[in-house]
């Protein structure tokens, strides 16, 4: 072969298997760096609207037992405890006693209940009501609260979350 024929076939030859394998080596590399970061972007974001959602849900169950005399939402207008409506009265109009009311005075609190960002489907919005003071270790419902303290709690697949932005203590109890 003459140079010119060897000069011509590398001008318009293509790539050599050595160059293809650099460039993949290359992105292969920079793919190990960015990747695990828009990972960790995503749990980020996970985190931060879970921070949001529980911070706003505590505070809107702290203003609704403000506006009705220290009752908190799981207590129907009755003092008994209500669970089934406690998602209604925290969304939906009530009047001062806690009787679900669409002219009532008091509420809507939240547009719609959150859900957990590390559920998926309907139990991401479930609350487990129960009267321990502290979460249980289960990923069966979204949100956990106690209803001794008062106290919403985000839960996961992994147990309870203690992530805990803001803790408001809320009065432990209908007004006696």
């Amino acid at each position: 072969m003459s140079a010119r024929t060897i000069l011509n076939s590398r001008l318009h030859g293509g790539f050599t298997l050595a160059e293809i394998l650099i460039v993949v080596l290359i992105l292969a590399i920079l793919a190990m760096i960015v990747v695990p970061k828009w990972g960790d972007a995503a749990d980020e974001a996970r985190e931060s609207a879970l921070a949001t959602d529980l911070q706003t849900a505590r505070r809107q169950i702290q203003l609704y037992t403000a506006e009705h005399n220290d009752r908190r939402p799981e207590f129907n207008e009755g003092g008994a405890v209500d669970t089934p409506n406690f998602i209604a009265r925290m969304t939906g109009r009530t009047d001062t006693s806690g009787k679900l009311n669409p002219s009532g005075q008091c509420g809507p609190y939240l547009t719609e209940w959150p859900a957990n960002p590390y559920l998926s489907g309907d139990r991401a919005r479930q609350i487990h009501f129960h009267p321990n003071p502290s979460p249980p270790r289960h990923g069966l419902t979204g949100w956990y609260y106690s209803l001794t303290t008062g106290i919403l709690y985000a839960n996961s697949t992994t147990g309870a979350i203690l992530f805990d932005p803001v803790e408001l203590v809320i009065p432990p109890g209908p007004p006696g």
